[in-house]
């Protein structure tokens, strides 16, 4: 039988391949072209694009697994990880489901999607023990939601400081960092007999 933090961390690695490969294929194929600067990452979803699909099922994709993950890892200790994961799972399917132009809902599930996230990050500081990862998830949490805060304040004044979409992926890319490191540090901490056989 697969221990727990192994699936967890194999569901959390999944979740973060398949999302970036998603994302660097539609980027790829996007019409007339994209820029990670300029263009937001849930316009690689946008209905007529060639690749639409593929990024939506990631959206969906990556939120099912982020929450599987907090799922297989969380006891009662860790249950605000398994609620922020829950806030990003339906922010993620919302994203998947209600592509770009499709007005408020999808606008709430980004907002979920991406708070929810850097609020695991930070609700999983406690997941190991030591000092290193739970800096580590505060630092990388704490910036996730700095960022999306920045994108809001932007928006809201009119003041720019980097294009939106800058902000966008300093406040996602954290997510996905997270659940890759959290992934590692979850095997690196089974005994070698169970990383060897799980």
């Amino acid at each position: 039988m697969i221990p727990r933090p192994r699936a967890a961390a194999t569901a959390w690695i999944l979740g973060a391949t398949a999302y970036l490969t998603a994302e660097a294929v539609t980027a790829a194929a996007y019409r007339p072209s994209y820029s990670y600067v300029r263009d937001y990452i849930s316009e690689l979803g946008a209905p007529g694009q060639p690749w639409a699909a593929l990024m939506n099922i990631a959206f969906v994709v990556q939120g099912v697994l982020f929450l599987s993950g907090a799922v297989l890892v969380s006891g009662s200790r860790h249950r605000m990880l398994t609620a922020f994961a829950v806030a990003n799972a339906v922010g993620n399917i919302l994203v998947g489901t209600v592509p770009a132009g499709g007005g408020v809902l999808h606008i709430v599930g980004a907002a979920l999607a991406i708070g929810g996230g850097n609020a695991a990050a930070l609700a999983g500081a406690s997941l190991r023990p030591g000092r290193t990862f739970r800096l580590f998830s505060r630092v990388i949490g704490g910036f996730g939601l700095a960022s999306l805060g920045a994108l809001g304040v932007q928006t809201w004044t009119g003041i720019v400081m980097l294009p939106d979409p800058v902000w966008e992926r300093a406040s996602v890319y954290p997510i996905l960092t997270w659940q890759v490191c959290a992934a590692a540090s979850l095997v690196g901490a089974l005994p070698p007999a169970r990383r060897q056989h799980p």
